[in-house]
């Protein structure tokens, strides 16, 4: 939170700098005709939810179901996202995100569970770091246009890796390290709305979701706002959810994990 805030701080200060300038009319710098380009970064302060099962091998007995808030004590973190935003021709809209988020927590676990065959006993003293590294691209289309509002369909990709790590002591191996890392990829159908207000105030909503049946789901929403304080500067600030699960089904016991990521977000694109 404390990032978050100096953030905000820092995009205060810019504005009033910008609005001290002698006014002048001037337009958005374009490198090709026809295509706009927005690069930046967005902090976002994360609640995470979520449970993980973790066998060894696909083998009977040696995984157990564990929540990560309830049992791990990983419930909030912080989450860097690079943002690459384009538009061709008026209709055409891509999209790429890139969010990472490591997660951590302490806690004196409330039950006994097995993670790769690792057995933590009730009342131990785990630290728990879960490693997100959250891909996504996603091309849209105008498709309803009317006056200052549009929508139109999404379709894209999410590419989700999952690296989750338990330092504390087991009972076969004493105080070890024990990683598991899993990753999916899952294509999306989705759905977006913009809404341009005067003084270049943009709010666009979309919702990106799938189901694979036998290998999980996912589903992402988000709602934001953009405003262009200055020509090629661009303000972002928004809520956004996410929620995945994913079966590995290559072994006789799969690998499973299901997690939710959900926050509030502050960033800045510089437009060319």
């Amino acid at each position: 939170m404390k990032i978050l805030t100096t953030f905000a701080l820092c995009c205060v200060t810019i504005l009033g700098v910008l609005a001290l300038r002698p006014a002048s009319a001037q337009e958005p710098f374009q490198l090709i005709p026809g295509a706009r380009f927005l690069v930046g970064i967005e902090r976002s302060m994360l609640s995470v939810s979520g449970e993980t099962l973790i066998p060894a091998g696909g083998r009977p007995g040696t995984g157990s179901r564990v929540d990560i808030v309830l049992g791990l004590g990983v419930d909030t973190g912080e989450a860097t996202t690079v943002r690459v935003q384009s538009q061709f021709l008026d209709n055409h809209f891509v999209d790429f995100g890139y969010l990472l988020a490591m997660p951590t927590g302490i806690k004196k676990i409330p039950y006994s569970f097995k993670f790769q065959n690792k057995t933590y006993p009730s009342g131990s003293t785990l630290e728990t770091r879960i490693d997100f590294n959250w891909v996504h691209t996603s091309y849209a289309y105008r498709l309803f246009d009317l006056a200052s509002f549009w929508a139109g369909p999404r379709v894209g990709a999410h590419y989700v890796v999952c690296a989750a790590t338990i330092n504390g002591e087991s009972e076969e191996a004493g105080i070890i390290s024990n990683t598991r890392r899993l990753d999916g990829i899952f294509p999306v159908l989705g759905f977006e709305a913009r809404y341009l207000f005067p003084y270049g105030v943009d709010f666009s909503a979309t919702l990106e979701g799938i189901h694979l049946i036998t290998k999980g789901y996912l589903a992402a929403f988000n709602a934001g706002v953009a405003w262009e304080a200055y020509p090629n500067v661009v303000f972002t600030a928004g809520a956004s959810s996410r929620f995945v699960q994913y079966i590995e089904d290559n072994q006789p016991l799969n690998n499973e994990w299901a997690y939710g990521l959900s926050g509030l977000y502050l960033g800045v694109l510089f437009s060319f």
